[in-house]
Parts: structure tokens; C-alpha cells; sequence
């Protein structure tokens, strides 16, 4: 047994410094579509964290209490609906608050007739979707319908938002795929000209009855070495990219959201085993289409 491991283990060395550069070719490969996959996964984690500290700084709830309202008694209500439904943060605004925000031609006009303006207070909220803007808006306007004049919200500007990520996860789906399919097909072809150049030993290990298993293994250890040695190289470039990001500051939310969540061992762990998938089906289709 352990014979048959070394016969193994030695073919698929022989056959990687037999072409060299082919397995350069091949580990570099793997590199880059290692690298594209964590990219992507990397995209696809802030794209999230974009959406949710978007929503959760954008999304504000604008409640215009009824004119006929005093200022005490708007601020009472906006405080009440803060406490019913748990928000964090609001911002009161009274009839002087929101005339000093006035154009000034128009401040003439009006001069000191302020009954007209009502209070407004407004809620940050955090929500994960425009629907639960939407029942939210419904349900506070439903249970202080007499006390409140109308509530408004960047609808549009959100559903816009949301329409944009939707399509961003899909190109970001779509080009890992490519990248994926085109590792495997460029893996493949270098594990053929192995088993072509090994076309004699191929034939003898066939005549003395050796299994098929037996015959593919050194040529799928060789595409898992490969496969082994793009991520250790993609690990190395994501290692060095991960401590030089990870130095800046950044004070804005949206800035904030481009430090991913996913801790620098993940990353690791799953450029490791895409590695080795990539190795292995990149060499088991090759063996495949030639050995069966």
C-alpha cells in the first residue's frame, strides 16, 4: 500500500517538472480565479453591508402632525409613536424650526403667519426591505390617523437602490461562474498533455491490471497540487491586501461599509477548498475523457 501511494505520489511530481510551464500556467490560473472568487464573495459581503447601513442611515420616516395641533401636543404625539414602536432616534421640528428653512422671498410673504406649518418629526429606521417601510407607514398613519397629516419616506429612491444591488449580485454571480468553468477547462487541458506524454506507462499499468482508480490517481494528485499551490499564492495576495485595507479609517457610513464582515481565516478556509475543487474536477475531467 504504501508503495502504491509513493508510484502515486511521484508520477504526479514527474508529470508537473516534465511541463513546467504548463504548471505554472495552471497553479497561476487557479491563483487568479481564487483571487476573483474572494473578490466576489468580498463584493457580494459589503454589497450587503452597503444595504443594510444605506437603509438603516436613508430610510427616515417624515410624520407631519396636523396644523391645528399645538407644538406641545405635536411633540407628545412624536414622542409616543417613538416609544410604541421602538425607534432609536427622532427628531422633532416645530413651526419655527421649519420656517427658518424657508426661502427667504417666501418668508417675506408669509411674515409671521406660521399656523399653517405643521410639526414634523422624523425617525430613523431599520428596516431590510421597502414593504416593511411601507406596513410600518401604514400602521402609524392608521393609529394616529387625527392626529397626523401625512407620513412621506424616499420610497422610489430605495426601491431604486434595492433594483441596483439586485442587479450587481447577479453580474457579481455570473462572472464567478465564467471565471470557475474557465479554471476548470484551462486545468483539464494541462492534465491531458500529462497523460499523453504518459500515453506507454498508461498502457503497461493496463496490461499488469492495474484499476482505473490506480491509473487517474497520480494525474488528479497533480491537478490538487496545482490547485495547492494557487492558494497558497492567492492567500499570500489576500493576506497582503487584507492588512493594507484594513489600516485605513473610515468615518462614513458608506465608506464603513466596504470593511467586510467575513473574518482574513475565512477567506483562507475557502480559498483552500476552492483550490482543491478546482484541482480536482479540473483533473478528474480530464482523466475522465481519456482513462474511462
Amino acid at each position: 500500500m504504501i508503495e502504491q501511494l509513493k508510484f502515486i505520489f511521484l508520477e504526479s511530481i514527474k508529470s508537473i517538472k516534465r511541463f513546467p510551464i504548463y504548471s505554472i500556467i495552471s497553479s497561476l490560473t487557479i491563483m487568479v480565479c481564487l483571487i476573483i472568487i474572494t473578490f466576489i464573495i468580498y463584493l457580494s459581503d459589503i454589497t450587503n453591508n452597503l444595504s443594510k447601513n444605506f437603509k438603516k442611515n436613508e430610510s427616515v420616516l417624515k410624520v407631519f402632525i396636523k396644523n391645528d395641533i399645538n407644538i406641545e401636543e405635536s411633540l407628545k404625539i412624536c414622542q409616543d409613536i417613538k416609544d410604541v414602536y421602538k425607534f432609536d432616534i427622532m427628531t422633532f421640528e416645530d413651526r419655527n424650526n421649519l420656517f427658518s428653512k424657508i426661502d427667504i422671498n417666501l418668508k417675506t410673504w408669509l411674515q409671521d403667519d406660521l399656523e399653517f406649518i405643521p410639526c414634523l418629526c422624523s425617525f430613523n429606521i431599520d428596516v431590510e426591505s421597502v414593504e416593511e417601510i411601507d406596513d410600518l407607514s401604514i400602521s402609524i398613519f392608521d393609529k394616529y390617523k387625527n392626529e397626523i397629516e401625512k407620513i412621506v419616506y424616499p420610497r422610489k429612491y430605495l426601491v431604486r437602490f434595492e433594483e441596483i444591488l439586485s442587479l450587481a449580485y447577479s453580474v457579481i454571480f455570473l462572472i464567478g461562474l465564467i471565471v470557475f468553468i474557465v479554471s476548470i477547462y484551462n486545468i483539464s487541458n494541462i492534465i491531458k498533455l500529462s497523460i499523453e506524454s504518459r500515453k506507454n506507462v498508461i498502457d503497461i499499468l493496463k496490461l499488469h491490471g492495474a484499476s482505473k482508480i490506480f491509473i487517474k490517481s497520480p494525474y488528479v494528485l497533480e491537478g490538487i497540487i496545482h490547485g495547492l499551490i494557487g492558494f497558497v499564492l492567492s492567500s499570500l495576495f489576500i493576506f497582503i491586501s487584507f492588512n493594507l485595507f484594513s489600516s485605513f479609517a473610515y468615518e462614513h457610513f458608506l465608506a464603513q461599509s466596504l470593511v467586510t464582515s467575513i473574518s482574513l481565516k475565512v477567506y483562507i478556509l475557502i480559498n483552500l477548498i476552492f483550490g482543491v475543487i478546482l484541482g480536482f474536477i479540473g483533473s478528474n475531467l480530464a482523466t475522465s475523457n481519456y482513462l474511462e
